[in-house]
């Protein structure tokens, strides 16, 4: 937003996920578009690409996430800004590298708090941005801005009200509603452990909760920690489906391949990073799931 303010008339802002973005992008699209930080849906890869090529104006897409299995990048035929020399960089950080001739320097602060709130926070580029600020100030405003958009799902229009507040690179502190929310989310973190840990459930290498009071992404992290297994998974029921956040312990599966492959076959939709990712299946196969997950965890 604050890059573009200066050359158009207007910059709307739209939240969206990898399973919805086909349909987002058919309904909102309008004028130059910039996508950042979804992954493509492998179920989806074909449309998407069908429906770019044939869009009139200018798509950037940026993004960290692997690249569909389906599809070979080229195909969309639109500008991909991807993580240099395979370096675990946040869309945080692509997006102020892509776009920095048009903004003042400092900014890249914005940008940092994106990378430590997404985990990729040890690129050359971050630890060099990180030397030019008092460190303990970013994570501590990264920690402010993160609790409180967990504290504001669904919440469409007070995120909007975030990106603006931070277009003008102000601390997400000094937006208070921003920073009472994030107050509140710590305390309900606090009960989310404790009730992870009197909930969680075991199938071999795998540890999951079900409908846990909070964030999944948290949940799943804290149902591996706690029971010492290798994947965690929280899930959350809408209607006969499940909306799933995995975790993973480095090295012993790669959640986004094996999610991209198996969640077609038990009819949903999965997909993210090799350590955290998300996926959408039917309730009925939440178990075969966890099943498919055993057997290929490392031992």
């Amino acid at each position: 937003m604050a890059a573009f303010r200066g050359s158009y008339d207007e910059v709307k802002v739209f939240f969206t996920h990898p399973v919805g973005l086909l349909n987002d992008f058919r309904e909102f699209a309008e004028g130059d578009v910039v996508i950042v930080d979804i992954a493509i849906n492998e179920a989806h890869a074909n449309e998407l690409i069908s429906t770019f090529r044939n869009y009139p104006g200018n798509i950037t897409f940026v993004d960290h996430h692997p690249p569909p299995l389906s599809a070979s990048l080229e195909a969309f035929n639109v500008e991909f800004v991807r993580p240099p020399n395979g370096e675990d960089a946040s869309s945080s950080e692509l997006v102020f590298r892509r776009f920095s001739k048009h903004l003042p320097r400092d900014y890249d602060r914005v940008a940092l708090y994106g990378c430590i709130g997404d985990y990729a926070d040890q690129t050359s580029w971050v630890k060099e941005a990180l030397g030019r600020w008092d460190k303990r100030q970013i994570y501590f405003e990264a920690g402010v801005l993160v609790q409180g958009l967990e504290g504001s799902r669904r919440m469409h229009d007070f995120k909007r009200h975030v990106v603006e507040h931070l277009s003008k690179n102000l601390r997400p502190s000094m937006l208070s509603e921003l920073l009472v929310r994030a107050l509140i989310e710590a305390v309900n973190n606090e009960e989310l452990y404790k009730w992870v840990k009197a909930n969680v459930r075991v199938e071999g290498e795998v540890a999951y909760v079900v409908d846990p009071p909070g964030s999944i992404g948290i949940a799943a992290t804290y149902a591996m920690g706690l029971t010492g297994k290798k994947v965690g998974i929280a899930a959350e029921t809408r209607g006969e489906t499940l909306v799933m956040s995995l975790r993973a312990v480095k090295g012993v599966i790669d959640l986004d391949r094996m999610l991209r492959k198996v969640t077609l076959l038990l009819g949903g939709s999965g997909g993210g990073h090799p350590e955290a990712a998300g996926a959408r299946i039917p309730k009925a196969r939440f178990h075969q799931l966890i099943q498919q997950i055993n057997d290929r965890v490392a031992t």
